[in-house]
């Protein structure tokens, strides 16, 4: 079978593609990167496909030219702007779909969320509405809604779990993590993908996508803590009023690790009834694993304890970076002496013309690099900016004044151990 995957290097994806092409299946894999993804998938056809632009039907339907089957898979939980989030869950697919149906393809299977149907988030409101639109068209489909997806690797609330007992000490729990879940690991959200793909065609097939045993925040946590090998801690129960107020917060800085979307995705129950369970094991004709085996059923690695110790550190670096180049553009602006400044411009070989050019000049710069680390998404391009610049001052300084090496405050020093945190930070943010 012919079979486009779109988003095929995400969390779920990928492991959908690797199972289709074990079972033997031609690939094509619709994606923004498509170097790293062909690299990721060598013996699939890999395309280019945008879903924030996507949005007509002709962008669609030579890429859908003998394909058998689409399974969309593309999401996102979170974007400062919510017009973004309707491109990639409502306006692309709807445009996908309708060229799904111009085109003759013949089953379209589209990854939705468990909760879409009550949930007041843009990220469900969205997912639902091509859910709703795709059951309207005249095409076999069939609507997988998973509760939390876990496995190897992570993405979304899973990450953010891990996050949480990578705390040292203590794992925060909002409320008290008594928020019920029936996650389903990645492995059987495959391969219950690759079994409804074998029915027969059916007409507008609703499933929820979630193991048969229900488990609590509280259990979730203590279990991955104890699968990712660190000591046990002590539950620290967050009151759900300051985690909201907190969200509300991260919904102000772009890409923030707590917004509203994951604040929801804490403290609201993600499970469906004893009936939706059973129908989605009677299509699928297996049991998905309770957390507890599927969560043992491979070990974790050192990279796993890396991301959950680095989760919340990594904004944190982040932060600490726009906040070094900020605060010396306000320190200089508003309270260091200007003499002083224009002394060591001086030192250098500057004169007095030059002096207030080169010193607003350099002080509006560094503002706008903060402020460009904190919102920019050009992430090489501003991490090359802060190292040309580091390295640039750093060079003059030690020509012009190398006694600067050996001040107790070690200010030309101190650029080491920063420009190591910049590339770290490079390092993290990357999502790849």
């Amino acid at each position: 079978m012919n079979i486009l995957v779109t988003g095929a290097s995400g969390f779920i994806a990928s492991h959908i593609v690797t199972d289709l092409i074990a079972a033997g299946h031609a690939v094509t894999c619709c994606v923004r990167d498509v170097a790293f993804t062909q690299k990721l998938f060598s013996t699939t056809r890999v395309i280019r496909c945008d879903f924030i632009h996507d949005q007509s039907i002709n962008h669609w339907k030579e890429r859908l030219q003998q394909i058998d089957l689409v399974i969309n898979c593309v999401g996102i939980l979170y974007h400062p702007n919510n017009k973004i989030i309707w491109s990639i869950h409502y306006k692309t697919p709807k445009a996908l779909f309708d060229a799904c149906v111009q085109v003759g393809v013949k089953k379209i299977i589209q990854i939705s969320a468990l909760g879409v149907e009550t949930s007041d988030v843009v990220y469900a409101q969205s997912k639902k509405a091509a859910d709703d639109y795709l059951q309207t068209l005249p095409i076999p489909s069939i609507i997988l809604r998973p509760s939390l997806v876990y496995g190897r690797g992570s993405y979304g609330g899973s990450s953010l779990f891990r996050g949480l007992c990578g705390l040292p000490w203590i794992t925060p729990v909002p409320g008290h993590g008594t928020q019920a879940f029936q996650p389903i690991h990645v492995e059987d959200l495959s391969k219950a993908i690759i079994k409804l793909m074998e029915l027969p065609s059916e007409q507008n097939l609703l499933l929820h996508a979630v193991s048969a045993k229900q488990i609590n925040l509280n259990n979730i946590l203590t279990h991955m803590r104890s699968w990712l090998g660190f000591a046990k801690s002590r539950l620290c129960f967050v009151p759900v009023t300051l985690i909201r107020l907190a969200s509300f917060i991260g919904d102000l800085i772009p890409y923030s690790v707590l917004n509203t979307n994951s604040y929801k995705l804490l403290v609201q129950n993600s499970i469906t009834s004893s009936e939706e369970t059973q129908t989605l094991q009677n299509k699928i004709g297996f049991t998905p694993q309770a957390f507890p085996e599927g969560m043992y059923r491979h070990p974790s690695s050192i990279q796993d304890r890396w991301h959950a110790r680095l989760y919340f550190l990594k904004p944190i670096l982040k932060f600490s970076i726009a906040f070094i180049w900020l605060f010396t553009a306000i320190s200089c602006l508003f309270f260091y002496p200007k003499a002083a400044s224009y002394g060591l411009l001086a030192q250098i070989g500057v004169n007095a013309f030059w002096q207030p050019i080169l010193f607003y000049g350099a002080s509006i710069l560094d503002a706008v690099i903060g402020l460009a680390v904190l919102f920019s998404n050009q992430l090489k391009k501003i991490t090359l900016l802060q190292i040309l610049i580091i390295l640039g001052y750093s060079a003059l300084l030690t020509w012009k004044l190398p006694n600067l090496w050996f001040e107790p405050f070690a200010p030309l020093a101190k650029n080491i151990p920063l420009l190591v945190a910049i590339c770290i930070s490079l390092a993290l943010e990357s999502d790849r």
